[in-house]
C-alpha cells in the first residue's frame, strides 16, 4: 500500500457555478425574485467533486474524463490545480457540462448547459493510452457515472478489462438501470432511488429487509462483491458475502445533499486504499456523508474534520474530570456557553465560532435529556444527549463539552470558573446565569430567521 493512496477517478466531469446574493424585492417584469448578486464562484462537480474529496481526504487523485475546448474546461483545470488533483482529461467536441445555481439562502433556480458526451475514434484512442498508463499504477479506481456519456458501454468495457487484468478494485457510483455494465465491480454505492431504477429494486421502499434482499440479488446477478446502499436519514446498508450491516446516519443537520454520493465514493475509496476493510470504510464514509450534507453547495470533507468527527467523543469532559481539565488549561482564557443544542443549526455554529475567537478554549455546557424535558416539555429533546455531544464535538470551534443535569449551569460554572460567558442575542447580560462568577459576559447577535423551534415546526 502506498503512503499516499493513488486513486484514479473516471467519469462525468462537470463545472458547478454559483451565483449568490440577497432577495429584497419581486421583479416588476414578472412574479420572480430579484437577486442582488454579492459573489460568484465555481467548484468541481460530478466526477470532479469525487476527485476533490479524494484529495481533501488525503488521497493522490487523478481525474480522467471528457471535457470541451472551452472556458469551463480551463476553469476545471484551474480548480484541479488549486486542490491538488492531477488532471488527465481528454478534450472532446461537445461543450463542458456546466450547472449554474442561483442561491439566496436557498437555491432559487439552476441552469444546466450540457449535451450528451460522445467519444470519437481519436478520443477513444487517447483514452485507451491514458488507461494503459494510469490503471496499473493506481491503488483503487472510482467510477462516477452520472449517465452523461463519459462512461459509455465501450469505455466501461475498456476500464473493467484492463483493471481486472491488473488486479485492481473498481468502485462505482451508478446511475444506470442495467448493472450488467458494472459486472465484476468490487463495490457499488447506490442510493435508494438508484436501487429503485434497477429491475430487481423496482418500487423498493426504505425498509431494511427490502433493501438487503434487493442488494443480495444484484450482487449475485452481476458478480458484485459488495454493495453499500446509502439511505438518507436511514444511514447505510452494507451487503457483502461475509456480512450484512445497517449503519445509522451520522448527519449533523441536512442543509444540502448535493454531492453526498461523491463524498461517500471518495471516502470508501481512500479508506480501502489505506488498508481498511469494507465495513470500516463504510463507517468512515457514513461519517463523511454526515459532515458534507451539513455544508451548502457542492462541498468536500477534509481529513482533519473527519478525524475530529470520528474522535468526537474524546471532547466530552465529565464533571469528575473538571479539576484535571482546569489544571491542563491553566493560564488559558476559557470561554463558556451553554444550551440544549437539540437541532444544530446555522445560528448555533455562528455563535460557537465567534465565541471561540474570544479566548483560548471554548467549553460548551450541554443540558442533559431530563433537563431539556423539564425546560421544553415531554416532546423534547429531538436528539438524545449522545447524538448532541457527537454533533458538537465535530465542530472545530468546540474544545470541550460538559453535560449537566441541572436546569441551569450555575453549579457547573462554580466548578469550572471560566473567564467569559457567551450567550445569544435573546439574553440581556444581567440576566445570564453565572454572570457574577466571571470577568465578562458577551452577547452575540442571533442569525435572523433561524431557530430550533422553526426548524422543528
Amino acid at each position: 500500500m502506498a503512503a499516499q493512496p493513488r486513486i484514479l477517478v473516471i467519469g462525468d466531469i462537470m463545472l458547478d457555478q454559483y451565483v449568490a446574493g440577497n432577495v429584497t424585492r419581486i421583479s416588476p417584469e414578472a412574479p420572480v425574485p430579484v437577486v442582488k448578486v454579492d459573489r460568484e464562484w465555481s467548484t468541481l462537480g460530478g466526477a470532479g467533486n469525487v476527485a476533490a474529496n479524494v484529495a481533501s481526504l488525503g488521497g493522490k487523485a487523478t481525474l480522467l474524463g471528457l471535457v470541451g475546448n472551452d472556458a469551463a474546461a480551463a476553469t476545471i483545470l484551474d480548480c484541479c490545480k488549486n486542490v491538488g488533483i492531477t488532471p488527465a482529461m481528454v478534450e472532446g467536441n461537445q461543450p463542458t457540462i456546466v450547472k449554474t445555481r442561483v442561491v439566496s439562502g436557498q437555491q432559487i433556480v439552476r441552469f444546466d448547459r450540457e449535451e450528451e458526451l460522445v467519444w470519437s475514434d481519436t478520443q477513444l484512442a487517447e483514452l485507451t493510452s491514458k488507461l494503459d498508463a494510469l490503471i496499473p499504477e493506481s491503488d483503487v479506481i472510482l467510477l462516477s457515472d452520472y449517465a452523461k456519456g463519459t462512461l459509455s458501454d465501450e469505455v466501461l468495457k475498456l476500464i473493467f478489462d484492463l483493471a481486472l487484468a491488473n488486479g485492481k478494485r473498481i468502485l462505482v457510483d451508478p446511475k444506470r438501470a442495467n448493472w450488467s455494465v458494472y459486472k465484476g465491480a468490487f463495490l457499488i454505492t447506490p442510493n435508494l432511488a438508484e436501487l429503485a431504477m434497477t429491475d430487481t429494486g423496482k418500487g423498493i421502499k426504505n425498509d431494511d429487509n427490502l433493501v438487503v434482499n434487493a442488494c443480495q440479488k444484484l450482487r449475485n446477478q452481476f458478480a458484485i462483491e459488495n454493495i453499500v446502499a446509502t439511505r438518507s436519514s436511514y444511514g447505510m446498508t452494507v451487503v457483502s458475502e461475509q456480512k450484512v450491516l445497517n449503519i445509522p446516519t451520522r448527519a449533523l443537520e441536512v442543509f444540502d445533499v448535493s454531492g453526498a454520493g461523491d463524498t461517500v465514493l471518495a471516502a470508501i475509496g481512500v479508506s480501502l486504499a489505506e488498508g481498511k476493510s469494507v465495513i470500516e470504510s463504510a463507517f468512515v464514509a457514513n461519517a463523511a456523508a454526515g459532515i458534507v450534507v451539513s455544508k451548502r453547495g457542492t462541498a468536500v470533507v477534509h481529513r482533519s474534520e473527519l478525524e475530529s468527527f470520528l474522535k468526537g467523543g474524546f471532547k466530552e469532559v465529565s464533571r469528575s474530570e473538571i479539576e484535571s481539565f482546569k489544571r491542563k488549561n491553566a493560564g488559558r482564557k476559557v470561554v463558556f456557553t451553554n444550551g440544549c443544542f437539540d437541532v444544530l443549526h446555522q445560528g448555533h455554529r455562528k455563535l460557537l465560532h465567534e465565541a471561540r475567537q474570544l479566548g483560548d478554549v471554548l467549553v460548551v455546557g450541554l443540558n442533559a435529556d431530563d433537563s431539556i424535558k423539564r425546560l421544553k416539555g415531554e416532546s423534547r429533546p429531538i436528539n438524545m444527549v449522545d447524538q448532541r455531544v457527537e454533533a458538537l464535538a465535530a465542530l472545530p470551534s468546540v474544545d470541550a463539552i460538559i453535560v449537566f443535569e441541572e436546569d441551569t449551569p450555575f453549579e457547573l460554572l462554580t466548578q469550572l470558573q471560566p473567564q467569559i460567558i457567551v450567550k445569544g442575542g435573546d439574553y440581556e447580560p444581567n440576566n445570564v446565569v453565572g454572570a457574577d462568577l466571571v470577568d465578562e459576559v458577551i452577547i452575540i447577535p442571533l442569525v435572523e430567521g433561524v431557530s430550533t423551534t422553526k426548524l422543528i415546526n
